[in-house]
């Protein structure tokens, strides 16, 4: 067979784009924030200067619209500012991009809290003073329970270093044999001897029920996270929320996407992607933390839309959320008050200022209770950059 050559007749150029931003990153983001990304990586050999006003034209968005999508993606770690000696803005830094089962550590301020269910006011022995292991904490949405004090926390047990004759006896219980297989299937390859030994741990420390353990499985394949790693943190959130039973798991994932299709839907983000562990613990503030129901936190979405109707992110409606829990917001009825007392105190501040003559530009605008929480780096990217 005869040899063919493939050419071109322009001179067209061309930019890399990491598979990692397609596979993962470009998923969660909204399509306007990916189409700035792109056209910073196609800038980023230009050797020319560059504008946020340039950009916006570029894409005929506004310039607020381009700093929100600079915004977001250095929040996922995708973009950095670059400042000189003097803290003035030099540049925007593209960096290097990982798969998110790199991602999966937590914050030690992740460490989620203890619920209990009003029928029960204390735990089995064995979960009962064993040390703390914040690294492998992560936290999902638990049903509508009954807060402890925050001073209260269930500690991990220390995670064991299984040697291979731990792993072999314990192939020898049928019960976990037949686990071990069921990953297998369902993940659809052969387990590792180090993810043998993370499900060990889900099994024999954290003393998972087979019927409870089943469920994990299917809960991890049904989001496509056939990953062992992130079976773990899932099951060591359910343990840190006091799950014990297949229907306490399953009640708890009911009550998280009832409230993240009300969010994702309010928000307008694609409602047929999986809900991502960093959402489930934004939710699992909001809902047990705070103790907010999903009407407020609709709410809070309609007034961050409303807000930044091209822009509204889940940390943005956090951001709400925590100045209503600040203010001791319980309901609707009282986010009206907030409201009304802020406009209040605007008004009274508008009227200072005409007795002096200097009403500022701030104040010639209304404000609501989510514009105390909106912070000013859209101005000052905008300000920096531009050189305003």
């Amino acid at each position: 067979m005869k040899t063919i050559t493939i050419s071109t007749e322009n001179c067209e150029t061309y930019s890399s784009i990491s598979n990692f931003f397609i596979d993962y990153y470009m998923t969660e983001a909204n399509g306007e924030f990916v189409k700035v990304y792109l056209y910073l990586v196609r800038l980023l050999n230009t050797n020319s200067n560059i504008t946020v006003a340039g950009i916006a034209d570029h894409f005929n968005l506004t310039e607020n619209d381009i700093c929100r999508a600079i915004k977001y993606w250095i929040s996922r770690d995708v973009l950095k500012l670059n400042y000189d000696g003097k803290g003035h803005l030099r540049g925007i830094v593209l960096l290097p991009l990982h798969a998110p089962t790199l991602d999966l550590k937590m914050e030690t301020d992740a460490v989620s809290i203890l619920r209990l269910d009003s029928a029960s006011n204390t735990l089995d022995s064995d979960y009962d003073n064993v040390t703390a292991s914040t690294k492998e904490v992560a936290t999902t949405v638990s049903q509508a329970v009954t807060p402890v004090s925050s001073n209260m926390e269930l500690s991990l047990p220390a995670k064991p270093k299984f040697s291979s004759v731990d792993v072999d006896n314990a192939m020898k219980d049928s019960d976990f044999g037949d686990l071990v297989y069921l990953i297998e299937t369902l993940f659809g390859r052969p387990v590792t001897p180090t993810e043998t030994s993370n499900i060990l741990y889900i099994y024999d420390t954290l003393k998972f029920p087979v019927d409870l353990f089943e469920y994990l499985v299917e809960y991890c394949v049904e989001r496509r996270k056939t990953n062992v790693r992130y079976m773990e943190s899932v099951a060591i959130a359910w343990y840190k929320d006091g799950i014990k039973t297949r229907q306490e798991a399953k009640d708890q994932v009911y009550q998280t996407n009832s409230v993240a299709k009300t969010v994702f839907k309010a928000l307008g983000i694609r409602g047929d992607r999986a809900i991502t562990q960093a959402e489930i613990e934004l939710i699992n503030t909001w809902t047990t933390d705070f103790g907010f129901s999903e009407e407020i936190i609709k709410k809070a979405c309609e007034t961050a839309t409303l807000s930044r109707p091209t822009g509204a992110t889940l940390k943005y409606v956090n951001g709400i959320l925590e100045d209503w829990n600040r203010n001791n917001v319980k309901s609707l009825a009282d986010v009206e008050a907030l409201d009304k007392a802020h406009a209040a105190k605007i008004a009274m501040e508008k009227a200072n200022q005409r007795t002096t003559g200097t009403i500022s530009n701030f104040n010639d605008f209304k404000q609501s209770t989510s514009d105390r929480v909106i912070d000013d780096m859209e101005r000052k990217l905008r300000r920096e950059v531009n050189g305003q």
